[in-house]
């Protein structure tokens, strides 16, 4: 069984976040597991090519599509050299990917364009297929920027099937040119537009054209459903039966007992020692101030308002300005929150270490040499951070929101089996009360037993491997894997569309609008 799986990142080469990430490590476990390959297909970053000396092999040609008024031709690439696992194929068109980022731009706000792209992209991605690339059994899609290619699959080959994984519904690729503009197939626009009449997006145009659909995590696929009936992804996601699986970690590269990095390698046992030792290479490294007993607490994410970066600023700041702990944020920082970074910084010189560009070395000796890690988030499909604390045997503080509800117990109500504490309410106030337990905690309680239990919790890929390759199964007909424009009939649950299920309730609550 081959399965394409539609992505807008790949992890180290072209990842901002965790669904890089995931894209490198889901496949790999899928294939080592179950013996289920995939084929990756991403947009083609010409500065992140540049930058890492890729060689690539152009293997086709695009007819020029309009899109939103843009004319641009396409060409198919494969990243050499290939994979047993998986092969790597980049959509090129410069006059949509040329920029430097991948989502935002220089002053971190979403490209304008964000939909249109998306839609280019997805058009690309039919094409290819249909112009003879590689047969698939079936499409995996990621998140809203597949929306797109999830609806044209859908209209050019009706019995392959479609999976797609919401990684975070906050984004929604909301359309905001006519949809007529955008090159999508005729019917997916009326179904779509029928659905969500107010507010057409490429989340739910990926929705309504996915036989099932999965997220990180059973409380965020509980929060997901208890949608509203009125509102359109909720019921679209009812419609495909949302699950939840909560992702796993690396556990290759983010592996505290590794030697020639930038860290001082240990394991459960020596955790004491060992992040003590990298707490100072991390001291030296970004030139922190303060003697070795002073906190650190170290995030490694995106600072943006969702990820609760303004309550962790504002609840933290009177304690780094007084130099009783230290904070390291490694991540890109939105506006304006950037500049009150600069601003603490400037009053604060030594006890705040901000690192604006994702850098490997320093979030390793970030998570090795903290003591906590916290993340008052807004909400949280699943979360990896708290998972990749754990491997280096730093206690989470989080919001109970999403997977974090999921996988961090609190210490204060279950000391036998805590592995953090929570946040009980998403304010400033509440963060650093908080914080203040955590840290009190760590003066006097018993860190080391939960270090040394954390680290030995087990987070791999490989449980969800397992969760997704049933679900992958399920959706090819009996008798196994199809490939594509081959007419086999899947179960009659697979072979039926999340539209199909949904005209009735939609027609229904369109009517009463």
């Amino acid at each position: 069984m081959t399965a394409l799986f539609i992505t807008q990142e790949y992890a180290p080469l072209f990842a901002e976040g965790g669904l890089g990430l995931t894209s490198a490590a889901l496949p790999a476990a899928l294939h080592r597991r179950h013996g289920l390959r995939h084929d990756l297909v991403l947009p083609y970053y010409p500065w992140l090519v540049r930058r890492h000396s890729l060689r690539t092999q152009e293997v086709c040609r695009l007819p020029e599509r309009l899109v939103a008024g843009v004319r641009s031709a396409a060409t198919v690439h494969r990243l050499l050299p290939g994979g047993d696992a998986a092969d790597v194929y980049l959509v090129r068109a410069d006059a949509w990917y040329e920029r430097d980022g991948i989502y935002r731009d220089a002053a971190y706000g979403p490209f304008a364009d964000e939909a249109e792209r998306a839609a280019f992209f997805g058009w690309c991605v039919a094409d290819w297929l249909a112009a003879g690339g590689p047969g698939y059994d079936l499409v995996h899609g990621n998140d809203w920027q597949s929306g797109a290619a999830m609806a044209h699959l859908r209209e050019r080959f009706p019995r392959l099937p479609q999976l797609l994984t919401i990684h975070n519904a906050e984004y929604e690729g909301v359309l905001r040119a006519d949809p007529a503009d955008l090159g999508l197939p005729p019917r997916q626009v009326h179904r779509l537009v029928m659905a969500a009449p107010r507010r057409p997006n490429l989340l739910l145009a990926g929705a309504l054209a996915a036989d099932a659909t999965l997220t990180c995590s059973q409380t965020y696929a509980a929060e997901l459903l208890a949608r509203p009936p009125a509102d359109a992804l909720g019921a679209a996601l009812r419609a495909s039966g949302l699950s939840g699986v909560i992702f796993g970690v690396d556990e290759r590269l983010w592996d505290p007992a590794a030697t020639g990095r930038a860290t001082v390698p240990y394991d459960a046992d020596s955790a004491e020692e060992g992040k003590r030792r990298n707490k100072l290479l991390l001291r030296q490294r970004l030139s922190l101030a303060g003697d070795a007993d002073v906190p650190v607490i170290g995030v490694c994410s995106r600072l943006v308002p969702e990820k609760g970066t303004d309550l962790l600023i504002a609840a933290l700041s009177p304690a780094v300005r007084a130099g009783r702990v230290r904070l390291v944020l490694v991540g890109p920082a939105a506006a304006p929150l950037d500049e009150e970074l600069r601003r603490l910084g400037r009053s604060a010189a030594g006890y705040l270490a901000h690192v604006p560009q994702f850098d490997q070395d320093v979030a390793w000796l970030t998570y090795a040499g903290a003591d906590l890690t916290v993340m008052p988030s807004l909400f949280e499909p699943g979360g990896l951070n708290q998972l990749i604390a754990y491997r280096y045997g730093t206690v989470p503080v989080v919001r109970p929101v999403g997977g974090l509800r999921d996988t961090v117990v609190d210490l204060r109500h279950d000391p036998e089996h805590g592995t953090g504490f929570h946040i009980p309410e998403h304010t400033s106030a509440s963060v650093r009360q908080t914080v203040d337990a955590a840290l009190e905690w760590l003066a006097t309680g018993p860190a080391a037993t939960v270090r040394r239990r954390v680290m030995r919790s087990s987070w791999s890929w490989d449980t969800a491997a397992d969760r997704y390759a049933a679900v992958y199964r399920r959706l090819l007909p009996p008798g196994g894997g199809h490939r594509r424009g081959v007419q086999s009939s899947p179960d009659a649950r697979a072979s039926t569309p999340a539209w199909k299920r949904l005209v009735a309730p939609i027609e229904s609550m369109t009517s009463e609008m």
